[in-house]
């Protein structure tokens, strides 16, 4: 993907991708966070197990995240409007998923409509960085803090608003709303349109040597569309990465439990809420709360990246240490006001997490080639944490009855994460010391 400079002119418009961006992290990140307002309506409508319900939903996340790698390649195969396509399709993807799980009479119906949305959200969430990047080449760490503050604000917005829907016309009426809502998700891939100096763009190009390119009568002209679609997404996928950058291997595995994480926290946190007799609207604003802190988490890290006043790495381990006590301080919540402040604060790390994590991936890359390959896997090894974090909370409770016992799991792998982290930074500082002193001899 070329990042030259844009026209000063269409810096203006920049911010348009940056409000789209935003718009369409909204309907993503909230309507996944309104699982959670759904849960109990799933299990007992369903009559299956909180496992199961965790797993069906939790397949939403993981497809999104699955399919990261593939979208992402694609939008840079398919030159510089391909984001801008892709988004508009996975909007309408999503749409018609998310309108049919209305339709389910069992677990692993819901499960496969939510796995079709979560496609279909796939086909935005990393395709949408590609015109940030296009855009923004000094100032991403920004500009992605900001839109990225969209699922936060989601998170905020459209559970309450779930509760006020579950209310008035069920969790099937509920959920065509939000399937309908996202089609709002199309209108802003439209309006994501790339800087003039990338309309003829064609990243794919670049498979080929200056001197190879297919050309009429060579043997490249006999391969059958299929073949050379597959010789494409090869390339593309960028496999060498975790051949040539053993940083990058070390941290799909941390963000692999982060996954975990992410997905058992946004899923839980509410009916964790109504475990312990609290009304669903107040249940429902937790998630609220945990909404204002994640816009928060998510707006600082860009100044104190830009800045310098934080590497990318060590800003993760503190973010992760107070998350970790945030889950780990769950079993005293056991009045509305402490589960309001941890929700604050769990919502805050990991929303400040997320935008970290698209910049480490970023800065692992190195170069150009890379970058949407490593977001694209940072993505896909998230979501195969969120494979095991739902039903692995949801089978906590099914087995204890408690809840308690899912989060203080999850606080166990926010320390791991922790360390870990820790652990990689200390030695990649010694080893750029012991180099340092090596070339002053």
């Amino acid at each position: 993907m070329a990042t030259q400079k844009p026209p000063s002119w269409e810096k203006y418009w920049g911010l348009v991708v940056v409000f789209s961006r935003f718009s369409a992290l909204f309907m993503l990140l909230g309507t996944y966070k309104s699982f959670g307002v759904l849960m109990d309506s799933y299990i007992y409508d369903l009559d299956t197990s909180a496992a199961e319900a965790g797993t069906a939903t939790v397949l939403f996340f993981a497809f999104v995240y699955f399919t990261a790698p593939i979208f992402g390649v694609l939008a840079d195969m398919m030159g510089s409007n391909g984001a801008r396509i892709l988004i508009m399709l996975g909007g309408i993807v999503s749409t018609i998923a998310m309108c049919l799980s209305a339709l389910s009479t069992t677990w692993y119906q819901l499960a496969f409509y939510l796995s079709l949305a979560g496609v279909g959200y796939g086909m935005v969430q990393v395709p949408t960085v590609a015109p940030l990047l296009m855009y923004f080449t000094d100032k991403f760490g920004l500009a992605n803090s900001i839109s990225a503050a969209g699922g936060a604000v989601g998170m905020i917005v459209l559970p309450p608003l779930t509760e006020r829907m579950i209310d008035n016309y069920g969790w099937r009426g509920a959920s065509i709303i939000l399937g309908v809502a996202s089609l709002h998700t199309t209108v802003a891939g439209a309006l994501m349109r790339p800087p003039s100096s990338f309309k003829e763009k064609r990243s794919y190009q670049r498979i080929y040597g200056n001197d190879d390119a297919p050309q009429d009568g060579t043997p490249y002209e006999s391969l059958t569309k299929v073949k050379r679609f597959a010789k494409l997404m090869q390339e593309q996928l960028s496999i060498d990465v975790f051949r040539k950058r053993p940083r990058f291997v070390v941290y799909q595995f941390i963000f692999l439990l982060a996954g975990v994480q992410f997905a058992g926290w946004h899923l839980f946190l509410v009916p964790n809420a109504l475990s312990q007799d609290i009304a669903l609207f107040d249940a429902a604003f937790l998630a609220s709360i945990g909404g204002i802190g994640n816009i928060i988490g998510r707006a600082f890290n860009g100044p104190l990246l830009d800045h310098n006043i934080f590497s990318d790495a060590m800003l993760f381990v503190l973010i992760h240490l107070v998350c970790a006590l945030s889950l780990l301080l769950d079993p005293l919540a056991t009045e509305y006001p402490l589960m309001a402040v941890l929700a604050f604060w769990a919502g805050l790390t990991i929303g400040a997490s997320y935008a970290v994590t698209i910049v480490i991936a970023k800065n692992l890359a190195e170069e150009e080639k890379y970058i949407m390959a490593a977001v694209g896997w940072t993505h896909f090894f998230m979501g195969f944490g969120a494979v095991i974090g739902g039903p692995l909370v949801g089978a906590t409770f099914d087995i204890t009855g408690y809840y308690h016992v899912g989060f203080l799991l999850m606080g166990g792998f926010e320390i791991l994460i922790t360390v870990s982290t820790f652990i990689e930074l200390m030695q990649r500082r010694y080893t750029q010391d012991l180099r340092a002193r090596y070339l002053l001899m």
